[in-house]
């Protein structure tokens, strides 16, 4: 890891992403941890299809607690993996029906099919703490940008906490991702990337 690189490399998405970045458009928290749990192994448009689907009909904790599980299966069928994804959803609606929303990143985690990308999601876009977001984009343009040494999540995640200051958790992982969905995707496009004069990686991929 070069620092002095990295620190340039921080200032110039911080240049170029000025405005706040969240993970989905949802506003509501109940929604927003529904659809982030929905966007597991899919796309966002996938999940937030889904989401329409469920909260036209169920809209809210309650009512999704209510609810029978293969309705909730037939309606987030468009997310995949429904058959469990269903289950885990009304379990989550019914704990937050009775004891409302989580204020703490380890009672989510503490709950059926929330990992640790959900529960940091809602960490960083509900409750306005610092967390690291690793999803696939945000794992693969890490380690090209030579922030990571890894394509594992977890320790992905982790090695951004060791290396880089805490206030600086949720906007990279905000930024490192819409990177990652802008320029650097699986083939990247090296040359219309504004970092292509300092990536590591900007001639090994070009």
């Amino acid at each position: 890891m070069d620092v002095r690189v990295n620190g340039i490399i921080v200032e110039k998405l911080k240049n170029y992403y000025p405005d706040r970045i969240r993970f989905l458009k949802e506003e509501d928290p109940y929604r927003f941890l529904i659809t982030v749990m929905l966007s597991a192994s899919t796309t966002d448009r996938q999940a937030e299809k889904a989401a329409v689907a469920l909260f036209s009909v169920f809209p809210d904790a309650v009512s999704v607690a209510g609810s029978d599980v293969e309705e909730i299966e037939r309606l987030i069928h468009p997310a995949g993996l429904s058959k469990t994804k269903a289950p885990n959803i009304k379990a989550v609606s019914a704990y937050i029906a009775v004891h409302g929303l989580p204020s703490d990143e380890k009672d989510l985690l503490k709950l059926p099919g929330i990992g640790e990308k959900t529960a940091a999601c809602y960490a960083v876009d509900v409750l306005g703490k610092n967390a690291v977001i690793a999803d696939t984009h945000f794992v693969r343009t890490a380690k090209r940008l030579g922030f990571t040494d890894t394509d594992d999540r977890t320790k992905s995640a982790k090695e951004i906490r060791e290396r880089f200051d805490e206030s600086e958790w949720a906007f990279l992982s905000m930024a490192v991702n819409k990177l990652g969905r802008d320029f650097c995707h699986p083939r990247p496009d090296c040359r219309s990337c504004f970092l292509s004069s300092i990536c590591p990686s900007s001639e090994v991929l070009s």
